[in-house]
């Protein structure tokens, strides 16, 4: 059956959303896939895990498939087999929301078995990013998940509040390592000064 003006309006409305989405979809997974890589990689204290990429997969064959039934529709008129046709891109439309399900559940299980070889451990769900559903903190000292500057930094999710908890480790080690220093040196002149009173008549 021949598309009326309106549905063919709906039909191209769709297949721009579509081919607006489909490079977006695809940006967003490698780069999610490039920054777990080098976050596990990079041996920082804390990383953040972005489960939602793994929607991702099923996202761009969804997309895909939107836009071939959207230019088969448009261009091909032949009644006898229209009701194949929607039969088999309704068939295609569930298996890729299958693979999204598929997707997001073997993606997370994936990036988390990563993680724990390289010795994170994910913080409790009610300490770090608690209210962000599809966000987790993982780390190589189970006691920054309570850090209240930790918590201070990590509050949605983004690659840069891992980066910053870095930064600001780095920062309280060099502190620690300048008191550590001047303890010494206060040490050292005590001694001094003890043994310069022992040693006078």
């Amino acid at each position: 059956m021949a598309l009326t003006k309106p549905q063919k309006k709906a039909a191209l409305g769709l297949l721009l959303l579509c081919l607006v989405l489909l490079p977006v979809v695809v940006w967003g997974l490698l780069f999610d896939l490039s920054y777990h890589q080098q976050a596990i990689a990079s041996g920082r204290q804390l990383i953040i895990h972005s489960s939602m990429h793994g929607l991702a997969f099923g996202g761009v064959i969804l997309c895909l498939v939107l836009v071939i039934w959207v230019i088969v529709r448009l261009n091909f008129q032949a009644q006898v087999y229209e009701q194949r046709l929607n039969s088999l891109f309704g068939k295609l439309t569930i298996t890729s929301f299958a693979l999204m399900v598929i997707g997001y559940y073997g993606m997370n299980q994936y990036w988390q078995s990563k993680m724990s070889t390289k010795g994170y451990e994910p913080c409790p769900a009610t300490t770090l990013l608690f209210t962000r559903v599809t966000y987790s903190a993982w780390t190589l000292n189970p006691a920054l998940c309570y850090d209240t500057d930790v918590k201070r930094i990590v509050l949605r999710g983004s690659s840069g509040e891992s980066e910053q908890v870095e930064q600001m480790l780095q920062q309280r080690e060099r502190q620690q390592e300048a008191r550590r220093q001047f303890l010494q040196r206060e040490e050292q002149l005590k001694q001094q000064r003890l043994q310069r009173a022992a040693e006078s008549p």
